[in-house]
C-alpha cells in the first residue's frame, strides 16, 4: 500500500456531480507542520484551496483551483525568516493511471495532468504540489536590497543580447580552451 502524503484529501470520482462539484480543502495545523518540513519552510500558517471539479469522461477530472497560503520563508541574503503569502489559481487534470501518457517533450502550454490509481483523486496532494511550484526558489525579504545584476527582469532574461554597456564578458568556454588536457 502506498504511503499517504502529509496533506491528503481523497475524493471519490463518482461523487462529482453532472454539473461539477465545489469543494474546499484546508490543511490542519499538524498537516501544515508536516508540509512545511517536506518543503523545508520554517512554518506554514495556512494552506487552503477552493476547487471546482468537472468529470470529463473516462475517469478524467478537470480541477480548477484557487490556492491561498500564508507561510514563513528564509531569506537567501540575510538568512532570516520572513512572512510571505501566495494567492493564485491553477488548472490540473486528474487522469486514471492506465490512460496517463508521459511525453518526452512536454507541451508547456498544456494543462498539467496528474495520474491516479483506483477510484479516488487526492485534492490535498495536488494543493501541495501547486504550492511548491509557486514558491520562489530564491526568496528574499521585501526590505532586503539585492546586489545589482543578481535578478533580471523578464524582458532582460529573455533577451540574450542585453548586456551591461562596456562590460566585456568572457566566453563561457574560454577556460576550457586554455586547458591542456592535464599535461604539464
Amino acid at each position: 500500500m502506498k504511503d499517504r502524503p502529509e496533506f491528503s484529501r481523497p475524493l471519490a470520482v463518482r461523487r462529482i456531480g453532472a454539473n461539477g462539484t465545489e469543494i474546499t480543502v484546508e490543511a490542519t495545523e499538524a498537516e501544515c507542520r508536516a508540509v512545511a518540513a517536506r518543503l523545508r519552510l520554517p512554518q506554514i500558517d495556512m494552506l487552503r484551496c477552493r476547487y471546482h471539479l468537472r468529470e470529463q469522461g473516462r475517469g478524467v477530472v478537470e480541477a480548477q483551483g484557487a490556492l491561498a497560503a500564508r507561510f514563513m520563508q528564509t531569506c537567501v541574503v540575510s538568512l532570516e525568516s520572513f512572512e510571505d503569502m501566495i494567492a493564485g489559481s491553477f488548472v490540473v487534470r486528474f487522469v486514471p493511471a492506465e490512460h496517463f501518457v508521459e511525453s518526452d517533450l512536454p507541451d508547456m502550454d498544456a494543462v498539467d495532468e496528474i495520474p491516479y490509481e483506483g477510484q479516488d483523486i487526492d485534492l490535498g496532494e495536488a494543493v501541495v504540489e501547486q504550492f511548491a511550484l509557486e514558491l520562489d526558489p530564491y526568496p528574499h525579504a521585501p526590505d532586503i536590497d539585492l546586489p545589482p545584476g543578481l535578478v533580471m527582469d523578464e524582458d532582460s532574461a529573455e533577451d540574450p543580447l542585453v548586456r551591461d554597456e562596456g562590460a566585456q564578458r568572457p566566453h563561457p568556454f574560454a577556460a576550457l580552451s586554455r586547458w591542456n588536457g592535464g599535461k604539464a
